[in-house]
């Protein structure tokens, strides 16, 4: 079991069943879900991880947590009061709890780098962000600034048939502008003019990662939130953008390596062709 990995997956969850019960006006039971001690990672955190309480990633990953528990509570509080309306803008992309979520994933995701020599049932993984930055043939990444109208990043993805683009003010990395988070406008905020600055179109989505961070926690990311891309930050400073299908390409390579070697060894040992 990888703790970590687990509660990334199940916090990004909480949002499609808050969805489900918001409109289906499923009546949920506001102890249980701020209570933060019930879920496996609460578990987890009051059980044998309180061992590791003296770092400031575990700590800030508790914070993280309680957090998003409260959130989640509020969020029923507003839908079991039937005031849909609250309850919906909480769960919105910009949210407090879509906010509120990001920070929890990036705290484990902190904290499983901290305790991956520590916690002995498989926080250990070998496949890494940094790992996928040096396989790819081409590692440009292409950025606007922020107050450059939307249609010159369109441009720049159809001319170099990518689908997102580093939004930048001054060198600085604010964010990234993607073909989903463009619709997500469209379909939220009405049609945006085309000279309508790129800072306005951000994925407010996009979650970033480490080059430290495991190949594994890219892949549960990628498939819970259904995002395309992220951004891979290295001291603030953005140093690539991986793609779902760098991930891919990342994971069959690793498997395809370590299936060539489990048939040489059977070749070698056994003489089984």
């Amino acid at each position: 079991m990888n703790i970590f990995n687990d509660a990334i997956e199940t916090h990004i969850q909480w949002n499609i069943r808050l969805k489900r019960h918001i409109e289906e006006g499923i009546i949920q039971d506001l102890k249980k879900v701020a209570d933060c001690h019930v879920c496996d990672l609460g578990h987890w955190i009051y059980g044998d991880g309180v061992q590791y309480n003296y770092l400031p990633s575990f700590e800030s990953m508790c914070t993280a947590h309680e957090h998003f528990h409260r959130i989640a509570a509020e969020v029923v509080y507003h839908s079991n009061a039937n005031n849909k309306e609250k309850a919906r803008s909480l769960l919105a992309a910009d949210g407090v709890f879509a906010q509120s979520s990001s920070k929890l994933i990036k705290a484990l995701m902190s904290c499983s780098k901290d305790l991956c020599d520590s916690v002995v049932n498989g926080i250990r993984n070998r496949r890494k962000v940094k790992d996928i930055l040096q396989a790819k043939e081409n590692n440009t990444i292409f950025s606007i600034e922020d107050h450059s109208p939307v249609l010159n990043a369109i441009k720049i993805m159809a001319d170099h048939n990518i689908g997102a683009v580093a939004v930048t003010n001054k060198g600085f990395f604010l964010g990234i502008f993607t073909e989903r988070g463009y619709l997500q406008h469209l379909m939220y905020r009405g049609a945006p003019g085309l000279e309508a600055p790129v800072s306005e179109m951000l994925d407010i989505n996009t979650l970033c990662v480490d080059p430290d961070d495991s190949v594994e926690q890219c892949m549960i990311l990628m498939t819970s939130t259904h995002t395309r891309h992220l951004p891979v930050l290295e001291n603030g400073k953005l140093i690539g953008m991986i793609s779902i299908g760098d991930v891919i390409k990342q994971v069959v390579s690793e498997d395809s390596s370590t299936i060539s070697q489990l048939t040489d060894y059977v070749h070698n040992r056994y003489g089984v062709q």
